[in-house]
């Protein structure tokens, strides 16, 4: 039975869906893996409709004030075994601290950090952001910041595919999110109407958008603008990749944008709590403030302005969030491991000697034979010796003895792994927290590795589960099985 995913937030016009897409998103890429349940107040039909495509169960809760949120929650919704993912400004210190021990695990997607935090996990969208900027009180917690980690709805996830958009920069997108909760659509319309390089303008509203009517009666006087409303995302990604401009709010809608081929992105706030999406798309390159939307379409700059941005954006929406996503819920679930790493020293040769020998070890190795003392100490000072080789001893924590080995060799921006279990450790449920602590330590120790990968015998069932429940993908499959982890 898969475990239960538990998403919290509330959408509706005031308020906009940000929060709910960025939910169904990350539900849409852990299905294979959870049960999703999604958790709402009021939610009028189009959104219970909407929630209702992509989650197993929708749970209305009765309208209350977030004060009172937890209790309910522990009495109808929640169980022992949950990941419960928050998404929203009224979830609190006070709030994580009574929900979190009803609950296996505590995610949080956290634009704000204006508050101390009981997640286990912190997503926030926005790149630029450390740890010193959050309060994590929570021991073990991680955060995961920037568009590597941002949930994005399939069709733009799968963008990355689609040949480079080219589209010209007089086509104009301009999209302020599907609710647009402080009606700029129409000021933003009339300033691009003026510019005469600007030969269409798209722009597209959600079905929360509450000024509909009225944006039509004044949109049928402008020849140049097109309305859309509550487009499917396959259409809004390819009304995007034709537009090669966009103006859009420093949300979702501008990662939506960036992923869908991107161009000319002009950036218009319409919340507070956009700032740190605002402030990293502009600081990296990515997009431009909205105040210079004139001077650079009427710049005879624009197209090379455009690729610029366009192959920025390309490199930092790479298609690979949902892998990203899928590994760090994997890891989630594992238990504690009960072991530390610690490089390797001369005098664990013998050690690693006797493991890589036993019949256990070398039945499921590519080269079966037993390993001679003088071929052993020949690989093991090559590979102390060796810059781009990590060798890393587990040791258990309680007893302080030799638990098993992971070992990585670096090349270019990949590394290959292996990795054992002393017998004394094995059968314990213990291999998929090696592989992932021995990845974490990787990559502080070489930060510029982007992809890791194990080889196994398909008859080695054991670490094959191993790498499946780190949350490794498989990429190949015969009498050896492959699998690849992404950072």
């Amino acid at each position: 039975m898969k475990p239960r995913l538990l998403l919290r937030a509330d959408g509706n016009p005031r308020i906009g869906l940000g929060h709910v897409m960025r939910l169904l998103a990350l539900a849409e890429i852990l299905r294979d893996r959870f049960h999703s349940v999604f958790v709402i107040q009021e939610p009028d039909a189009a959104v219970r409709d909407l929630l209702l495509a992509t989650c197993d169960e929708v749970v209305e809760m009765p309208p209350m004030p977030a004060g009172g949120e937890p209790a309910w929650l522990r009495q109808y919704a929640l169980r022992p075994t949950d990941v419960l993912v928050l998404d929203g400004y009224d979830f609190e210190l006070t709030y994580q601290q009574a929900v979190r021990p009803a609950v296996q695990k505590l995610v949080c997607l956290d634009d704000l950090h204006t508050f101390p935090s009981m997640a286990d996990l912190v997503l926030n969208p926005a790149g630029g952001v450390t740890e010193a900027e959050y309060e994590l009180r929570q021991p073990g917690a991680r955060l995961l910041a920037g568009p590597a980690y941002a949930p994005l709805r399939a069709a733009f996830r799968e963008a990355a595919a689609l040949p480079p958009a080219t589209a010209d920069t007089g086509t104009v997108l301009l999209c302020l999110g599907g609710a647009d909760p402080t009606h700029q659509t129409q000021r933003a319309a009339t300033r691009l109407l003026l510019l005469p390089t600007v030969r269409q303008v798209h722009a597209v509203v959600g079905s929360a958008y509450d000024q509909w009517e009225s944006l039509q009666q004044w949109a049928d006087d402008q020849p140049r603008l097109l309305l859309h409303r509550n487009l499917p995302a396959p259409a809004l990604r390819d009304l995007m990749r034709q537009c090669g401009t966009a103006i859009c709010s420093p949300s979702t809608i501008s990662y939506e944008y960036c992923a869908a081929g991107g161009g000319l992105l002009f950036l218009l706030p319409t919340a507070t709590n956009q700032h740190d999406l605002d402030r990293y798309l502009r600081g990296a390159g990515l997009a431009l403030p909205y105040l210079s939307v004139g001077n650079v379409l009427t710049s005879p700059e624009a197209d090379r302005i455009a690729e610029q941005l366009r192959e920025a954006q390309h490199q930092h929406f790479d298609g690979l969030t949902p892998q990203r996503l899928r590994q760090e819920f994997a890891a989630l679930l594992l238990p504690t491991l009960p072991l530390h790493l610690r490089p390797v020293v001369d005098a664990d040769s013998d050690q690693l000697l006797a493991w890589a020998n036993e019949p256990a070890v070398r039945q499921y190795s590519f080269i079966p034979t037993p390993i001679t003392r003088e071929d052993h100490e020949r690989w093991f000072v090559n590979r102390l010796q060796d810059e781009d080789t990590l060798l890393l001893l587990a040791e258990d924590e309680t007893t302080h003895e030799s638990a098993g080995l992971i070992r990585f060799i670096v090349e270019d921006d990949t590394a290959l792994l292996s990795y054992l279990l002393a017998a004394t450790h094995r059968g314990r449920g213990l291999a998929a927290g090696l592989l992932v602590a021995g990845v974490r330590a990787l990559l502080q120790q070489f930060p510029e590795v982007r992809r890791v990968e194990g080889q196994v015998l398909a008859a080695n069932v054991a670490s094959v589960r191993a790498f499946e429940r780190a949350g490794f993908a498989q990429q190949s499959a015969g009498e050896s099985v492959t699998f690849a982890w992404v950072a």
